[in-house]
């Protein structure tokens, strides 16, 4: 079964994982892209987080994007980096190394 994994703080983590073929990691970034494993790793997003209100409507807060989606496709080691902080004035770069196993 695959599994949606979130990265809860991405600069205090190790900065690699070992996930299983077809799990979905979700960080909280601001971008990203996959430097290489290309084959193995794909970019989702990224999105902007958002909520149902008690009314039924998506609620979505203004700003920049707050969450990127990686999903495992192949077997093997990729290379990632994120995007963090604001966007536009102080942005960070963290590396991350994702492995993926069946």
């Amino acid at each position: 079964m695959a599994r949606l994994i979130e990265v809860q703080d991405e600069q205090e983590t190790l900065g690699c994982l070992t996930i299983q073929q077809g799990d979905a990691v979700t960080f909280s970034a601001t971008g990203g892209r996959v430097l290489s494993g290309q084959e193995s790793i794909e970019m989702l997003g990224p999105y902007v987080r958002a909520v149902i209100g008690d009314d039924g409507k998506v609620m979505t807060p203004m700003g920049p994007p707050n969450s990127v989606i990686f999903r495992a496709n192949h077997p093997g080691t990729a290379h990632i980096s994120l995007v963090i902080g604001d966007p536009f004035h102080s942005p960070k770069t963290l590396p991350w190394e994702l492995t993926v196993t069946l």
